[in-house]
C-alpha cells in the first residue's frame, strides 16, 4: 500500500471554492477562463495544496489530492478539475463523457481489462501510440468498489528503463512496436504505430511509451522475450493505493506507468453500487501554479 505522504488533505473551503467555478468546455479542453479562474483561487487560497502537489510530483511522479468526501458528485468534478489545472490544461481524450470527466462505471457488461472493466489492468501509459500523449493524467474516485477490490497500480518507468541491459534498451529504441489503434482521440496529436518504447532525448523530456497490452499484440510476437524482461522489471517498482471517495491520482506520464488490480466480487450489485472511476487528461503548461514553485528537489 502507498505511504500517506502521496495523499495530500485538500482543505474544505479550498474545496468548496474551486467547486464554485464550472466546467464549461471549449471544445476538448477546460475553457480558458474556467482554468484561469481556478488558478487564481489556486494562488490565492491554496498555496500548501500547489507545493505539496509540486513536491510530490517531482519526487514520485503522482499525487493524490484527497478532497471532503461529503461534496457531491458534480462537485467533486468541479474541484478535482481545478486541481489538476494546477499541473496543466485539463482536457479529454475520448469522447463518450461528462464533459471534462470520462466516468467508468464497472460493469461486467464492459471489456474486463479496460476502464471500467472488472478486471485487472495491466501498467500502461495512456495513448502510448500516438504522436503527443497527455503529460499527465488523472483518476477521481467518486464511488469505490464495494468488494473492496480495484487498487490502483503505479510503477517507475524510469527506474525500470535504467535496470535493463543496454542491448534491451537498444531493441527499445526501435521504432517497431505496436499496441491497439489510435482513432478518435482528441489532443494527443496523430496516430504513431509503429513507435519506438523508449526515446532518445533530454532527462525529463522523453517518453516511454509502455503498455501491458504490448506483450499480447501479435504484431510484436518477434520481440517478446525483452517486452517481457521490461515488464519484470516494472513489476518491482510497483506501488498499490485503494483510492477513496473524493481522492484524486494525477500521475506524471513520462515517469509512471498506471494500472489496476481486479476489483472484487459483483454478484447481485446494482449499477448504483458500483465502483465509479472517472478520468481526465491535463497538457503540461508552465504557467500552472505547480511549475512555478521555486526550489524544487530534482526528480532527475
Amino acid at each position: 500500500m502507498t505511504h500517506p505522504r502521496h495523499r495530500v488533505p485538500v482543505a474544505p473551503s479550498l474545496a468548496t471554492a474551486l467547486a464554485e467555478n464550472d466546467l464549461s468546455m471549449d471544445g476538448h479542453a477546460w475553457a480558458a477562463p474556467r482554468v484561469e479562474a481556478a488558478r487564481a483561487i489556486l494562488r490565492a487560497a491554496g498555496a500548501a495544496l500547489v507545493h505539496s502537489l509540486a513536491d510530490r510530483l517531482t519526487l514520485h511522479g503522482w499525487a493524490i489530492a484527497a478532497f471532503p468526501e461529503e461534496l457531491s458528485d458534480e462537485l467533486l468534478r468541479r474541484a478535482a478539475a481545478g486541481a489538476l489545472a494546477g499541473v496543466g490544461v485539463p482536457f479529454f481524450s475520448i469522447d463518450g463523457g461528462r464533459g471534462l470527466w470520462l466516468d467508468g462505471l464497472s460493469g461486467p457488461e464492459r471489456d474486463p481489462s479496460s476502464f471500467g472493466g472488472v478486471a485487472a489492468q495491466a501498467l500502461h501509459i495512456d495513448a502510448p501510440n500516438v504522436t503527443a500523449p497527455p503529460d499527465y493524467t488523472s483518476l477521481l474516485m467518486l464511488r469505490p468498489d464495494p468488494a473492496g477490490g480495484g487498487h490502483s497500480i503505479l510503477a517507475d518507468l524510469r527506474a525500470a528503463a535504467v535496470l535493463l541491459a543496454d542491448d534491451n534498451r537498444d531493441v527499445l529504441r526501435r521504432p517497431v512496436f505496436f499496441e491497439g489503434r489510435a482513432e478518435q482521440l482528441h489532443g494527443v496529436g496523430e496516430p504513431l504505430l509503429p513507435f519506438p518504447i523508449l526515446e532518445d532525448g533530454r532527462p525529463g523530456d522523453t517518453w516511454i511509451r509502455w503498455a501491458g497490452k504490448l506483450l499480447t499484440d501479435q504484431r510484436n510476437t518477434g520481440h517478446r522475450p525483452v517486452l517481457e524482461r521490461f515488464a519484470s522489471l516494472l513489476h518491482l517498482t510497483t506501488q498499490r493505493v485503494l483510492l477513496r471517495r473524493g481522492e484524486l491520482l494525477i500521475a506524471d506520464q513520462r515517469r509512471v506507468a498506471h494500472g489496476r488490480t481486479a476489483l472484487g466480487r459483483q454478484d447481485n450489485l446494482a449499477p448504483s453500487a458500483r465502483r465509479l472511476l472517472c478520468q481526465a487528461k491535463a497538457r503540461l503548461d508552465a504557467a500552472a501554479p505547480v511549475h512555478q514553485v521555486p526550489g524544487l528537489r530534482s526528480a532527475a
